[in-house]
């Protein structure tokens, strides 16, 4: 009996664990999509700065 106890528990574990690790997978997989959402933000960011620069470039060579 104690074996089909020891069974029954290790059984119960392992489908624990799955579950946790289903919900780990699914959170990853959300932190991923945020990571890309925000890569692109930091992109679209750096772009202006650099259009921001590249126009204050050009207007102090017109002043000279």
């Amino acid at each position: 009996m104690s074996a089909w106890s020891d069974i029954k528990d290790s059984v119960r574990k392992i489908i624990l664990m799955q579950d946790k690790i289903d919900r780990l997978a699914s959170g990853l997989s959300r932190l991923s999509a945020d990571v890309m959402d925000h890569e692109k933000r930091l992109i679209r960011i750096e772009t202006m700065i650099e259009m921001a620069q590249a126009r204050r470039r050009e207007g102090s060579h017109q002043i000279e």
